[in-house]
C-alpha cells in the first residue's frame, strides 16, 4: 500500500487492511550463512545467528566478525547500529536472559563475563525480505549450536560452513 494512501486512510479514521505473512520462517537458533551470490558489502562472508523470528521480522547477530582492538572485546553484530547484546553459554538461564538455542542465552546490553561475546549492532529483515533472499540463494540455512556460535576460530567459520 502506498504511504500516501495509508496516511489518508489514517487521517480519515479508517483502519487499513494489512496483510500479515502466513508462513513465518522458524529461524530462531538457526545460522544464516552468506553464499557466494551475496554481494551485500555489510553481510557477505557472514555467519549470522538468528536470535529472533516472528511475523514482524527476523533479527540476527553476525558471529564471525570480531571488531579488532576493542576493550572489552566487541563483535560486529550487523549493519544496523542500534543496541548492544551479549551472548553467553550457561547451564541455567541467567537472570534477564533469553534462550536462543541449547545453552546459548541472549542478554541485553554489554556483559563482561568470562566467555561472553558482546555484539554492537544487528542484522534484520522483514519476513518477505528474508524469504526472498533465501529463495534467491543468498543464504544457506543450517542448524545452530553453541560450538559454532562460540567457535574459537571465527575468522575461518564462514569458509568452513559455506562449502
Amino acid at each position: 500500500m502506498p504511504w500516501a494512501a495509508l496516511a489518508l486512510m489514517l487521517q480519515a479514521g479508517i483502519a487499513p487492511q494489512i496483510e500479515v505473512p502466513r508462513q513465518v520462517p522458524r529461524l530462531t537458533g538457526k545460522l544464516l550463512v552468506a553464499t557466494s551470490k551475496s554481494h551485500d558489502p555489510d553481510l557477505q562472508r557472514s555467519v549470522i545467528l538468528v536470535i529472533h523470528s516472528d511475523v514482524e521480522g527476523v533479527i540476527g547477530l553476525v558471529i564471525n566478525h570480531p571488531a579488532p582492538g576493542t576493550k572489552p572485546p566487541t563483535w560486529f553484530g550487523g549493519p544496523i547500529p542500534l543496541d548492544v547484546r551479549t551472548l553467553i553459554r550457561a547451564r541455567t538461564k541467567p537472570e534477564g536472559g533469553e534462550n536462543v538455542i541449547g545453552d546459548v542465552y541472549l542478554l541485553r546490553g554489554a556483559r563482561d563475563e568470562p566467555g561472553a561475546r558482546v555484539y554492537a549492532g544487528y542484522a534484520g529483515w522483514s519476513v518477505p525480505q528474508i524469504q526472498d533472499e533465501v529463495a534467491r540463494g543468498l543464504w544457506k540455512i543450517i542448524a545452530g549450536d553453541a560450538k559454532l556460535v562460540f567457535d574459537p576460530h571465527p575468522e575461518t567459520l564462514w569458509r568452513r560452513l559455506a562449502k
